[in-house]
């Protein structure tokens, strides 16, 4: 079972190639081309309806409800999330891959089954060991305005984080009650996270109440952390109001130049600087570049190809922190057959810190209560 519904941009990398990585370019090249962004301008007029965020129908996922968050690994236990003394508010990345439209249509049905049974599934069930999980639906831009960066992306991408902004307003006032939380996400998710933190986090009284944001599978430049407030990048397990932050690639391949590359071909401006990126190795919990063996990865988590939940695989892989980058030693078949090009593990970079991940996140959550 695919548990990955989205692709992200480092499968788009096709300059710096060597021969071996002929197939690779190959489907480097079919990605970019089955994925062009709609051949017409962004019209807000024309962006279907915007979500009511008062409806359960319009969240992927609530503490009051029987849905994919509630999963875990066979033999791992979840807490009964109405009782949670914590919350996540969980953004999920791009699942929609279409050329007749800039946003999603959060009614559209197949595509919300795809968001369940991939990324909250995959992703957001890393936190139902500690807290209640709300995910809200959002008009998500489409693949193809990241493959080719224009204006028409800017204002689809503001158009999502307007929906962000609004589940993320009615959740503090109508589901948090004042209780500590978490903001996580993954790819656009993440990049909408940021959003939410410039705009409706840092330098606010709520900012108090953040725990921890899991902005996870983007790159974040150290000089943002310099220009808020209160948030500042994670450089250990037990920080709070902080930011955890990595992209998973495989040893030996060069991150960096993936992203300025990718940066240059997308046309997208931010990613083509040379600059110190923040990350954090989630096997050590450590800033440096020293290499985490197996025996610190507590778990990597795929849900399988059985109706039931496969367990985790403790040791999956090791990893070693550098610039942003997570570089992980060779997970098995089942992880490398989800790698987009070059060596980008953009598609499980949850699941191969997976137990880690829901470890931290009680560790956190611990550590901000003794505050």
């Amino acid at each position: 079972m695919r548990i990955g519904g989205w692709i992200g941009l480092g499968g788009l990398l096709v300059a710096g190639a060597t021969t071996p990585a002929v197939p690779q370019i190959g489907q480097a090249l079919k990605i970019a081309r089955n994925n062009q962004p709609p051949p017409f301008p962004f019209d807000p007029r024309k962006a279907p309806p915007a979500p009511d965020y008062a409806r359960a129908s319009n969240w992927a996922a609530l503490p009051t409800t029987r849905d994919e968050a509630d999963v875990t690994p066979r033999g791992v236990t979840a807490i009964d999330q109405r009782s949670a003394d914590a919350d996540v508010f969980f953004i999920y990345p791009t699942v929609l891959m279409s050329r007749t439209q800039w946003n999603a249509d959060v009614g559209d049905a197949a595509l919300n089954r795809k968001i369940e049974e991939t990324t909250i599934r995959a992703q957001a069930s890393v936190f139902n060991g500690c807290c209640a999980i709300y995910a809200p639906r959002y008009r998500q831009m489409t693949l193809g305005g990241y493959i080719k960066w224009s204006a028409n992306s800017e204002a689809a991408t503001e158009l999502a984080y307007g929906d962000v902004a609004r589940a993320f307003r009615y959740f503090l006032a109508n589901h948090n009650k004042g209780r500590p939380f978490i903001i996580a996400g993954h790819s656009q998710g993440s990049r909408l996270g940021r959003l939410l933190i410039e705009r409706e986090i840092d330098g606010k009284p709520v900012a108090r109440r953040m725990i921890a944001a899991y902005l996870i599978g983007t790159w974040i430049e150290k000089d943002w952390f310099s220009r808020l407030r209160d948030v500042r990048a994670c450089a250990q397990a037990y920080d709070t109001g902080c930011v955890v932050t990595w992209s998973t690639y495989a040893q030996g391949r060069n991150a960096s130049l993936q992203r300025v590359n990718i940066g240059r071909q997308s046309k997208y401006a931010p990613e083509t600087k040379i600059r110190p990126y923040a990350g954090i190795n989630p096997y050590s919990w450590s800033t440096g570049d020293a290499m985490a063996p197996k025996a610190m990865n507590k778990g990597g988590w795929l849900y399988g190809t059985g109706a039931a939940p496969a367990a985790a695989v403790p040791g999956l892989v090791s990893g070693r922190m550098r610039d942003g980058a997570l570089y992980i030693s060779p997970p098995g078949k089942a992880y490398t057959d989800l790698m987009i090009p070059f060596g980008n593990f953009h598609n499980v970079d949850y699941n191969v810190a997976y137990m880690n991940l829901r470890e931290n996140a009680w560790v956190r959550l611990g550590a901000f209560w003794k505050q």
